[in-house]
C-alpha cells in the first residue's frame, strides 16, 4: 500500500523530538516517528520522510532540488565580507546546484571517481593505510578517529587532488572547524570557525590553482584549471567540496565501523575467520550507521508527493537513517547481517545528488578494515567513546583503542 503523508500534531511532536533527542536512543526516535507518520507534513508545509519508499522517490524526484537557503540562515550573523566570500564561493558548488548546472560541474571531475577508476586507487589507498597503522602500531594506544579515520581519507583526498604534502598538517583543524555547518544544532561560535576556515581555506585553492596554472601536475586540481568556462568560484568551490566532502563520510564510516566491532566481538570474530564478508560489512556499517542521517530538498516545481500538494521553496526532509532501519525495506534493521542482500540502503542519497565520491568511500573502509583486522591480532577498548554532537551527521569524536 503506498503511504500518504499526513498531517498530525502527535507525530509532529515526535519529529521534534526525534531532532532533540540524545544519541544514544536516536534510532528509537526514528522508529517512533517512522510508524506513526513514515511521511508528515508539519504546521509549517515542510514534507517530513522517515520511509525507506517516501526517502528514496523524493531523493530522485526532479521536481526537487538542492536550494542554498541554508547558507543564507546559518551565516546571517556573520560578518559581510567574509559572509559573502563564503555563499558566493560554496553557493557555486554542485552542492547546492541544480541541473544543467550540477550536470555540468559534476561531469568535469566524474570520471574520477567511476568504479574503474578508484579501483586504480588501491594502491594509493593501501599504502596511506599501512604508514597510519605503523604509527598505530607504535603508538600502542591511541585515538583510532584522530590517529586513523580523521587522517586517511584527508590523504587519499589530497593525492587526488594534488595537494602537497607539506600544507597537509595545517588543513587538520581547519577541516575540523568546517565539518558541522549543515548541522542544525551547530553553535555561534562553531559557526564563527567554520566561518574562518573557510576562508583560509577557499584563499589556499585559489593560490593553489594559480599554481595548477603555472606548473600543472597529473592531479585533478589541474585538470580543473584546464576547463574553459569555470569561474574561480567555481573551480575554488569543487576543490573545497571535494576535499570536504572526501573525508566527512569516511571518517566516520571508519569509526562507527570499528565501535561496532568493539561492542560485539562475535562480529569482529567473523571478519577475522572471513575476510571476504568484508565488503558486506561494510554496507551493513553504512546502512546500520549512515555517517550522513538526514538529507534535505527544496521543492523547484509545483509538484504532488505522497498525496502532499507542494510548492517552490517548500522544504522534504528525508531522515536516511530512519530509512535505512524499515523493516518494510530491510528484514531485522535493527541486526548487523554481513550477509544481507540485497542492501540498498540511502547512506550515499539518491538521484541526481548521488555521493559523487561513494565508490572512494568503499575502497578506503574495505582496504582500512581488511589491513588492520590482518595487522593486529587484538583491538580492544582503551576508554569509553564519545559520541560527536549534533543530528545531521553520526560518528565518534574519540574512539580510544589499543593495538597488539
Amino acid at each position: 500500500m503506498t503511504v500518504q503523508a499526513v498531517s498530525s500534531a502527535p507525530a509532529e511532536q515526535l519529529f521534534y523530538e526525534a531532532m532533540l533527542t540524545p544519541s544514544a536512543d536516536i534510532y528509537g526516535a526514528y522508529r517512533r516517528l517512522r510508524e506513526a507518520a513514515p511521511a508528515l507534513l508539519t504546521a509549517d508545509g515542510t514534507l517530513v520522510l522517515s520511509g525507506f519508499d517516501g526517502c528514496s522517490a523524493a531523493l530522485r524526484h526532479r521536481a526537487l532540488g538542492k536550494g542554498d537557503e541554508l547558507l543564507g540562515m546559518q551565516f546571517s550573523n556573520v560578518a559581510g565580507d567574509v559572509r559573502d566570500l563564503i555563499t558566493s564561493t560554496i553557493g557555486s558548488s554542485m552542492l547546492f546546484a541544480n541541473p544543467p548546472e550540477h550536470t555540468r560541474l559534476r561531469r568535469l571531475v566524474s570520471d574520477q571517481f567511476t568504479p574503474r577508476h578508484v579501483t586504480e586507487l588501491a594502491g594509493i589507498v593501501t599504502r596511506r593505510t599501512d604508514a597510519l597503522l605503523d604509527r598505530l602500531a607504535e603508538a600502542g594506544t591511541a585515538d583510532f578517529v584522530a590517529a586513523f579515520a580523521f587522517v586517511l581519507p584527508l590523504e587519499v583526498i589530497a593525492d587526488l587532488l594534488g595537494v602537497p604534502q607539506e600544507d597537509r598538517e595545517d588543513f587538520l583543524p581547519l577541516m575540523r572547524s568546517m565539518s558541522r555547518f549543515t548541522d542544525p544544532e551547530v553553535s555561534p561560535d562553531e559557526l564563527a570557525g567554520f566561518a574562518d576556515a573557510s576562508r583560509i581555506m577557499i584563499g589556499y585553492f585559489l593560490d593553489l590553482l594559480a599554481r595548477k596554472r603555472r606548473e600543472p601536475g597529473d592531479d585533478l586540481l589541474t585538470r580543473l584549471v584546464a576547463h574553459d568556462g569555470l569561474t574561480e568560484a567555481e573551480m575554488a568551490s569543487t576543490a573545497l567540496l571535494l576535499f570536504g566532502a572526501g573525508f566527512e563520510t569516511t571518517t566516520n564510516l571508519l569509526g562507527s565501523g570499528l565501535a561496532a566491532l568493539l561492542a560485539d566481538p562475535a562480529l569482529m570474530a567473523a571478519l577475522r575467520a572471513d575476510p571476504d564478508l568484508i565488503p558486506g560489512a561494510v554496507e551493513e556499517f553504512l546502512r546500520h550507521e549512515p555517517p550522513i542521517q538526514i538529507d534535505a530538498r527544496t521543492v523547484l516545481e509545483p509538484v504532488t508527493l505522497l498525496g502532499a500538494d507542494l510548492l517552490p521553496g517548500q522544504t522534504v526532509i528525508t531522515i536516511l537513517a530512519a530509512a535505512n532501519r524499515d523493516p518494510s525495506r530491510f528484514a531485522d534493521p535493527d541486526v548487523y547481517d554481513f550477509t544481507r542482500a540485497p542492501n540498498d540502503h540511502l547512506s550515499f542519497a539518491a538521484g541526481t545528488h548521488f555521493c559523487l565520491g561513494a565508490h572512494l568511500t568503499r575502497l578506503e573502509a574495505r582496504i582500512a578494515f581488511t589491513r588492520l583486522l590482518d595487522r593486529f591480532p587484538s583491538i580492544t577498548p582503551a576508554a569509553p567513546p564519545v559520541r560527536r554532537t549534533g543530528i545531521a551527521l553520526r560518528g565518534w569524536a574519540g574512539l580510544p583503542v589499543t593495538v597488539g
